[in-house]
């Protein structure tokens, strides 16, 4: 399963890079195959149950560095067949 998350603790200022790079950090705790972009991070999983663990990871971190709100955009692309990041970019660029 391939998961696009934004997350925005509500609240906290105008720059947020403090608290997604201690997103980052339970990421790579995790050893989770992820991809961080202006807009998001694109992570490589294997279930809801897994997706749904990390999102409280993250919103309790978040909570403990004091933001009273956390808005989550999350966006699932699930295969039976499973899927890559990599082969969904490789696809697209051998077209053009």
């Amino acid at each position: 399963m391939i998961v696009e998350i934004s997350v925005v603790p509500v609240g906290v200022g105008e720059s947020l890079s403090k608290y997604i790079a201690e997103v980052i950090k339970i990421l790579k705790e995790k050893n989770i195959k992820h991809e961080l972009t202006a807009m998001g991070t694109i992570l490589e999983l294997n279930s809801f149950s897994e997706l749904c663990e990390i999102l409280e990871e993250i919103n309790e971190k978040l909570f403990s560095l004091d933001s009273p709100r956390n808005y989550f955009v999350l966006k699932i692309d699930v295969r039976k067949k499973g899927g890559r990041m990599e082969n969904k970019v490789r696809s697209v660029l051998e077209k053009i």
